[in-house]
């Protein structure tokens, strides 16, 4: 068995840590596990990190052979700061989480890819030139997200930001709940059609492949990440594909630069059940992609609870697989045109 091999079934086999969010045991089978591929290179383009956890991210990134990652400033999602959105829907503590994040990742530049995080109406470009003279890679929009949404996401409040991303070609990760701001993000597009911007989540449309298929029809530059979290966030969408699975493979293998491998890893510092958790995290989006049958959370009988459980993957072909593990991440990051 390759040491990756190794690494997986013992992430899989021992993780207990998603049961403090889901209150169910862990998954101990090892289905998928023996049968691993040969090792890739691999970029995790969806990792919030707080906390601090470096070490403990770089530590999981070399359990699941995964290459680099990019780290996004997540104020909100931070316990230790005590931050969360306000009656506003604004983000708060975004300037002081990107000036810690890029300090917290100077050292491990070649692995750890810094994306800060903005309010669009309130960041002034200077300080945004400052933080990429500073080692930033990319920027994240959480303002798609339905408790971040302040205003319309085409509002003209926004359009200087949108024109400096547009101009420099800066990678965007952005979060948009289509179901209820597509509209807004087509206006967005149109308005910047030259925007490097990967949409998160199979851009919201995890749950609705007719929703992304439209949007990639619509936005032949848009990019998606293929990202899944923890929870019931991640059961919801990789049961969802599974039952579609065929038709999402059919769109990857027809335009597979148009995803990008993601996590939606979220590294709060914890115990060692924790950083199982996030392995089962890192695994599972990966066997979505790589494999044919993959481990994660399902919906048990009874209704609001989760088991343990098996998923059949997209077991994608090469050169499908390559491109949408690393080499659309590589080719976005290095997009970034300096002042």
């Amino acid at each position: 068995m390759s040491a990756e091999a190794s690494a997986g079934r013992v992430a899989v086999a021992l993780l207990a840590g998603l049961a403090i969010a889901c209150g169910v045991p862990t998954p101990t089978g090892t289905t998928g596990i023996d049968d691993e591929p040969a090792a890739r290179d691999r970029v995790d383009v969806h990792v919030h990190l707080v906390g601090g956890a470096v070490d403990e991210l770089l530590a999981a990134l070399d359990r699941n052979a995964i290459a680099a990652a990019v780290v996004i400033a997540s104020p909100h999602l931070d316990p230790a700061l005590g931050l969360a959105p306000g009656p506003d829907a604004r983000m708060h503590g975004w300037r002081e989480a990107n000036d810690a994040l890029l300090a917290a990742t100077a050292a491990h530049r070649a692995r750890l890819f810094p994306f800060v995080a903005v309010e669009p109406a309130e960041v002034d470009i200077p300080a945004l030139e400052r933080w990429f003279q500073g080692g930033a890679r990319g920027v994240k929009l959480y303002f798609g997200h339905q408790k971040l949404h302040a205003r319309p996401l085409d509002d003209p409040a926004h359009a200087s930001l949108f024109e400096w991303l547009e101009q420099r070609s800066v990678p965007v990760l952005v979060h948009v709940n289509t179901v209820r701001y597509r509209d807004e993000l087509a206006r967005v597009l149109r308005a910047h059609p030259r925007l490097e911007l990967v949409c998160a989540h199979l851009c919201g449309s995890r749950t609705d492949l007719d929703r992304l298929a439209g949007l990639l029809r619509e936005f032949p530059r848009l990019r998606v990440d293929t990202s899944h979290g923890a929870g019931l966030p991640g059961v919801d969408g990789f049961t969802a594909i599974e039952e579609d699975r065929d038709r999402l493979r059919a769109l990857i293998e027809i335009q597979p630069e148009r995803f990008l491998y993601g996590s939606d890893l979220v590294t709060a510092p914890g115990d060692l059940d924790a950083a199982r958790a996030w392995d089962l995290q890192l695994a599972a989006n990966l066997g979505l992609l790589e494999r044919e049958r993959f481990e994660f959370w399902r919906h048990a009988a009874r209704i609001g609870a989760l088991t343990p459980g098996v998923y059949h993957g997209l077991a994608l072909p090469e050169p499908a697989v390559s491109r949408v593990l690393a080499g659309n991440a590589r080719a976005w990051l290095g997009a970034y045109r300096s002042p």
